[in-house]
């Protein structure tokens, strides 16, 4: 997993000097939705937290950007990394579309490692509308893709989605 990691950033590393990149810095309000499914029947809960991080914007062409990002995120006293990678469309030079994976990272003591991912991924889907060139308004959802139970028997499982609403700045 390490070597991984050391790839995925010496490559964002080599793109990001290639293209015109802006970094920034982000945060606001994250809702996280949980759902259990048993062959019993369905649960949901839904709690709200808050998000703060950093990412890059790098200029992909004309109308698109791709904005990989790191969030530090908690509710209800539960923390986790949340690293979207998103495609911005301008649609408008001030209003774009986004649309990319995102990986959660849970940061809490997993207490049943066998039964539990500590990793989880998803698709997220948002858009933002820029004041300035700096500041701008951000609002993203994004459904979780694989069960946090692992080897799950059939009929159950376990997957949170999220909703981050927040201000951004760039550098």
């Amino acid at each position: 997993m390490k070597k991984l990691l050391l790839v995925g950033a010496v490559a964002l590393f080599g793109v990001l000097q290639a293209q015109k990149t802006n970094f920034g810095a982000n945060a606001g309000m994250l809702t996280g939705f949980a759902k259990v499914k048993t062959p019993m029947g369905d649960d949901s809960e839904s709690n709200t937290g808050f998000y703060a991080g950093f990412f890059a914007e790098i200029t992909a062409g004309n109308m698109v950007k791709i904005q990989p990002a790191v969030n530090y995120a908690n509710i209800d006293g539960g923390s986790a990394l949340q690293i979207p990678i998103m495609v911005k469309y301008y649609v408008d030079p001030k209003f774009n579309l986004q649309a990319g994976p995102q990986f959660t990272f849970d940061l809490d003591d997993n207490p049943f490692p066998d039964y539990y991912n500590s990793l989880n991924f998803g698709l997220a889907l948002g858009t933002a509308y820029e004041f300035t060139q700096k500041l701008f308004v951000e609002a993203r959802y994004s459904f979780q893709l694989n069960n946090h139970l692992k080897d799950a028997p059939s009929g159950y499982s376990v997957k949170a989605n999220y909703l981050n609403l927040g201000l951004g700045y760039k550098f």
